[in-house]
């Protein structure tokens, strides 16, 4: 336990301790973050596309603006403008989302990635063609993409947004707020990060900004994402495409080629990944409607309160 200026700060204390709400995750549009340590959540671009809603639809206006603007600087080879773009996606630490606390990561895009990612924007087949038109997709074709990194990306994007939402659950639950300044906010009319002075509510003098729970996943999906997409290519289409199957070395019954010897001869990779999402025209559209569609949900509120409420504290109240 720790003190400051004679209040008693438990390690795991959360924003419905805090406020003094009195109910917690189940009652709440936002996840009830942990104030002193790591919540291991992540925003997922993928739920913002899927959901609909109308804050759900603002935010991926902003994912899609930011996207195509920084898509188009690369293939213009406006380098410059490009790493401007790049330049404002530092970690939001006021989320607490992440590895807020545990890992010192600095500026989450550093400017060696920055410059790995705008050189991967101009060389990936994908983005050429036109196959990833969705920032959701990135973690697809994209390497040094993994879900913390996705997160912070996608939460300096819509950063905007989750002010004006973290503002209206302030109102609704009668959090008081203060005013502070608020640097590298994306502004989709003026394709400029600027700084604002907004409302927020603050813990010890530090801002903190809600995220709505119905777009967050839990750790290392990002992983389980390209994993899946790999099996699905290689069962639906790569294992039925004569031409791919010539040199592939069978070892089933009678000569047969079992989805293992595809495996062996197409291991995992992006880059693969990229050249059959070109080569099967139907391979991304499908995936992502008749398999990924049923099985990309919203967290429960149990899976949610595994993450922030240490053993019992989801009990009280």
């Amino acid at each position: 336990m720790l003190i400051h200026n004679n209040f008693k700060i438990y390690r795991d204390m959360n924003i419905s301790e805090y406020y003094k709400l009195g109910y917690q995750q189940q009652k709440l549009d936002f996840v009830d973050i942990k104030l002193n340590t790591d919540n291991l959540l992540f925003v997922d671009p993928r739920l913002i596309e899927s959901l609909g809603t109308p804050l759900a639809t603002k935010m991926q206006k902003h994912l899609e603006v930011f996207w195509g603007e920084l898509v188009k600087n690369v293939k213009q080879k406006s380098f410059g403008q490009a790493d401007y773009l790049l330049s404002g996606l530092g970690e939001p630490n006021e989320t607490r989302l992440g590895y807020a606390f545990s890992k010192d990561y600095g500026n989450s895009v550093g400017n060696k990635l920055r410059q790995r990612i705008a050189n991967t924007i101009y060389n990936n087949i994908a983005v050429k063609t036109g196959v990833l038109s969705h920032f959701a997709d990135i973690e697809l074709y994209f390497e040094d993409i993994s879900s913390d990194r996705i997160s912070d990306i996608t939460t300096k994007i819509i950063k905007s947004v989750l002010i004006e939402f973290t503002q209206e659950q302030c109102r609704i639950h009668k959090i008081p707020m203060k005013t502070f300044v608020q640097k590298d906010i994306f502004d989709i009319n003026t394709l400029k990060w600027v700084s604002k002075k907004v409302e927020l509510p603050e813990y010890f003098g530090k801002p903190i900004i809600f995220v709505p729970k119905n777009i967050v996943r839990l750790e290392n999906t990002a992983g389980k994402n390209v994993s899946c997409f790999y099996r699905y290519a290689i069962r639906q289409f790569v294992s039925n495409d004569t031409e791919m199957l010539i040199d592939v070395s069978a070892t089933g019954k009678e000569g047969k080629i079992l989805i293992k010897d595809v495996k062996s001869k197409y291991p995992l990779s992006k880059e693969s990944l990229a050249n059959w999402t070109i080569h099967f025209g139907k391979l991304l559209i499908d995936y992502k409607t008749d398999h990924l569609s049923g099985r990309l949900r919203v967290l429960t509120d149990e899976e949610i309160i595994e993450i922030i409420y240490d053993d019992g504290y989801s009990d009280v109240g």
